[in-house]
């Protein structure tokens, strides 16, 4: 009996997959600053200055802190996206081979494995010194994604065209 990922892309079910691994910290971070009561935050205008000073002034700042962390990291996810489904269907245009670890499903679970570390590191890193792992988990991510585009490129180049 087929799988669900053998009748279909797995590079490309990645990125609906990585778009809710970007929103969970958001969800999270809801959690944090309801203390766990999400059905009473005021989603009138959630991103407005006064509802961050108010909470703020309302939660310890350890559990602020992690509210920021957060939703940072949500920020984090969500500017990366376009740069992830780029690389996903471009790799797939320029029909670059699919199995293994250097073909496009190895890509897209590599990427994805970066980037639930990264987030656990994000979420869970209180003092300034271990964020350069953080950071060097995000410029691994980066670079997986150029590998793809440029191997694309190359793919898709062809010959040179006359004018």
């Amino acid at each position: 009996m087929p799988s669900f990922l053998d009748t279909n892309n797995p590079s490309i079910l990645a990125i609906p997959a990585y778009y809710m691994l970007s929103v969970l910290p958001h969800s999270y971070a809801l959690g944090v600053a309801t203390r766990g009561k999400v059905l009473t935050w005021d989603n009138r205008n959630p991103r407005s200055t006064d509802l961050k000073v108010r909470l703020k002034k309302d939660l310890d700042p350890d559990t602020y802190a992690l509210y920021e962390r957060a939703e940072a990291c949500h920020a984090n996810g969500m500017e990366n996206l376009p740069l992830f489904a780029t690389a996903v269907i471009l790799g797939n245009m320029a029909g670059l081979k699919k199995e293994g670890l250097g073909g496009m499903t190895g890509f897209a679970a590599t990427y994805l494995a970066i980037r639930v570390v990264y987030t656990a590191v994000y979420l869970g890193v209180k003092t300034n010194g271990p964020t350069i792992a953080r950071s060097g988990l995000w410029i691994a991510g980066f670079s997986l994604c150029f590998r793809i585009i440029f191997k694309a490129a190359k793919a898709l180049g062809g010959g040179k065209v006359g004018y």
